[in-house]
């Protein structure tokens, strides 16, 4: 199931195990083309939603609209994927990588990764996938949920993990989101229907596995959660949805021996949804009814029901209700004909069979951990590398930073070299903590003057080295950038961190020339000006 998605906050959700809640600002100005396509893909169009898609994703590139573009990548990924053409799938998550680049905002990379890692699921790529997993869930694990952009990443996270049976990790997730209490009655809605089919879905695998204790542990969880689902469906005005929690009420009820109560509720149940292949609760009604009307003599109808949900899960990957089929049909059969050992080899085909998609959910989920702890010990090795490389007081580079640029005498660097003027007067009128803050503000300002290719450091207590890479076209003219710092110290609101205080620099300016060349000279134009009277600029 989809809940909503850009433009479509309180819209009819769809479906689909990467599904996930979207953002409700900041969309891009075609906006428009991803909400079409997204309603396509939710009233069952999943075809005309990719074309609607593709030709979007097209016009917005020409337009320069990059964020409708990643959503339309992303709604088309996901068509694709509940179509069954997984390798189309992994292809539009590759590409929609690819748009997000190497500084990706982690929500997107987190939703990206979710829907490459069940395409190569299905691809039988799995220990790839349990990579993308990985990092998908060490990135919605590192922040509290406070934004619809973190609850949107959190679910699609969650939803592929449920999709690979690692109900575990899901249900922590899921009960991250039922917690949230800052989005409205639909978005809650749609955690709370996600949240039941987990818990439905997990207690279905445990008793067709064998372990029907602990699958009535969670039929209850689901009843508690599906009463939830009901009430924010009333509350929201959203009779689909409420059919929906009916549907799952009604398995629930069924699997507690409640075959009347089932029948009554699942019937009417069906006739206020879509029946779409894909939903899940499509086929827990199927299983849920089928045992209801088998328990009263409805043999045939039961019959018919379960081969739909048999058809089903041969397209849609629903494994665990495709087993629970092949269960409820072994027992259609014994109360149709009599216990026969036919039957009875059924029944246990349908036990090993999911007995051993269990295992393999439990392999899953080991190899899953191993991933996690070790991209967590690596994340820690790169923090630690740059925390090493990191003035504490500035957050700038520090003189080991400095020194991998000094060792690449192959590159040419344009350097200004700034000196805070009288610092010692600072610390010693201000106080110590005014200098700090002095020189963090001053840090800041080179590095505003940097850009995005140049390197800064602090290159002494109160000197700050700015290092600019001259390209093909001789880059940024460094007497300018020189000038344009000193005139931002002179004019900065120095007077809101003491009374009185007035804080100017001097500057050296060099190259370009090999990084250490530069510096040496720019370090000496420095000195120059600071002789020269200070607050001002010197080129070497």
């Amino acid at each position: 199931m989809r809940p909503p998605e850009p433009g479509d906050v309180g819209g009819s959700p769809g479906a689909s195990a990467a599904g996930a809640l979207e953002h409700v600002t900041g969309f891009g100005p075609y906006d428009l083309l991803a909400e079409w396509a997204h309603r396509l893909y939710l009233d069952g169009f999943g075809e005309r939603a990719i074309t609607a898609a593709r030709e979007g994703l097209a016009f917005c590139e020409a337009a320069g609209d990059e964020r409708t573009a990643r959503y339309l990548q992303f709604i088309a990924g996901v068509a694709l994927h509940q179509l069954g053409r997984a390798a189309e799938a992994s292809e539009e998550a590759g590409h929609l990588l690819d748009r997000l680049g190497t500084g990706a905002d982690p929500v997107w990379r987190a939703k990206a990764l979710a829907l490459l890692a069940e395409a190569r699921v299905d691809l039988g790529q799995t220990a790839l996938a349990m990579d993308h997993l990985a990092e998908g869930r060490m990135i919605v694990s590192a922040q509290p949920l406070r934004t619809y952009d973190q609850l949107s990443a959190t679910m699609s996270v969650a939803l592929a993990l449920r999709a690979l049976a690692l109900f575990e990790p899901a249900d922590e997730l899921m009960r991250q989101m039922l917690a949230a209490t800052f989005p409205p009655p639909r978005v809650q809605l749609n955690v709370a229907q996600e949240a039941a089919v987990l818990q439905v879905s997990w207690g279905a695998m445990l008793e067709v596995s064998g372990r029907p204790d602990e699958a009535r542990g969670h039929y209850t969880a689901a009843g508690s959660v599906i009463a939830r689902m009901r009430a924010l469906a009333l509350e929201a005005g959203y009779p689909e949805m409420l059919a929906r929690a009916e549907a799952l009420e009604g398995f629930v009820a069924q699997r507690g021996g409640e075959d009347v109560l089932a029948e009554a509720r699942l019937r009417p149940a069906m006739a206020g949804f879509r029946l779409r292949e894909e939903l899940v609760e499509t086929q827990v009604a199927r299983v849920g009814l089928a045992l209801a009307v088998a328990a009263r003599g409805g043999h045939a109808e039961a019959r018919d029901l379960l081969a739909a949900v048999r058809r089903a899960s041969s397209t849609t990957q629903l494994d665990v209700w495709g087993m629970t089929a092949m269960a409820a049909e072994a027992r259609t059969a014994v109360l149709e004909h009599g216990d026969h050992p036919g039957v009875e080899a059924l029944r246990t085909l349908s036990r090993i069979a999911l007995a051993r998609l269990w295992e393999d959910r439990e392999s899953r989920f080991e190899t899953l951990r191993d991933r996690v702890r070790q991209r967590e010990m690596a994340e820690q090795h790169a923090r630690l590398g740059r925390a090493s490389l990191v003035d504490p007081l500035t957050g700038l580079g520090n003189r080991r930073r400095l020194q991998q640029v000094l060792e690449r005498p192959d590159r040419r660097f344009s350097a200004v070299l700034l000196d805070v003027d009288g610092f010692t007067a600072v610390n010693d009128e201000h106080s110590h903590e005014t200098g700090d803050a002095v020189l963090r503000a001053v840090g800041a300002l080179v590095a505003d003057a940097a850009g995005e290719t140049g390197v800064v450091v602090r290159y002494g207590g109160d000197e700050f080295a700015l290092l600019l890479p001259a390209g093909p076209g001789g880059g940024p003219d460094p007497l300018v950038v020189a000038e344009n710092l000193l005139d931002g110290v002179r004019k900065a609101p120095w007077i809101d961190l003491a009374v009185g205080l007035r804080v100017t620099a001097s500057a050296g300016v060099a190259g370009p020339a090999p990084a250490a060349e530069a510096l040496r000279d720019a370090d000496l134009a420095c000195t120059a000006a600071k002789r020269a009277g200070r607050d001002r600029v010197h080129v070497a």
